[in-house]
């Protein structure tokens, strides 16, 4: 009876590895090149408190407009990836941030739009807010309610509030 001791066995074991785990690279590379993109369909809107008061969240409503052509329920389209709550709270030097989406078009016009009201703590005063996507800009702008209660200031994706 012939034995025939296998010498290439350890080395063959160590190609099949060596091949699974080439095979399982492969698929997680393919994988991840046909995955969906992460969802980048908003821009992010902050408001700044930069003052001694706290700001309360009153309220998060559509922005009217005056074309039906443009806009046929009467108002901007309103849709969030992401914002704080009504009743939520800015603290004195703190912010919130409004994730307000938008899209892609060749027309450059408001797609969505929000009018953002906080009250001012311990004060019958408030700050109101407007932010506004297009394809190519982001706009706010901002009024404080009496205007001896503070000031504000509004452009592109900040506002911020100052007593």
């Amino acid at each position: 009876m012939n034995i025939t001791k296998n010498a290439s066995t350890p080395k063959r074991a160590q190609r099949r590895v060596l091949a699974v785990a080439g095979l399982t690279a492969c698929a997680l590379s393919a994988g991840l090149m046909t995955a969906a993109p992460a969802n980048a369909e908003s821009r992010g809107f902050t408001v700044t408190n930069n003052s001694s008061a706290t700001l309360r969240l009153e309220g998060v409503k559509h922005v009217d407009c005056d074309s039906y052509i443009l806009c046929p329920y009467g108002n901007y389209p309103m849709d969030f990836e992401g914002k704080p709550h009504v009743g939520d709270e800015i603290a004195p030097k703190g912010s919130q941030r409004f994730e307000l989406k938008y899209r892609f078009s060749f027309l450059h016009m408001i797609q969505y739009a929000a009018h953002l009201t906080y009250k001012i703590e311990k004060t019958n005063a408030k700050l109101q807010a407007w932010i506004e996507t297009t394809p190519s800009s982001n706009n706010s702008r901002c009024e404080v309610v009496p205007a001896s209660a503070g000031r504000c200031t509004a452009g592109g994706l900040g506002i911020t509030f100052t007593k």
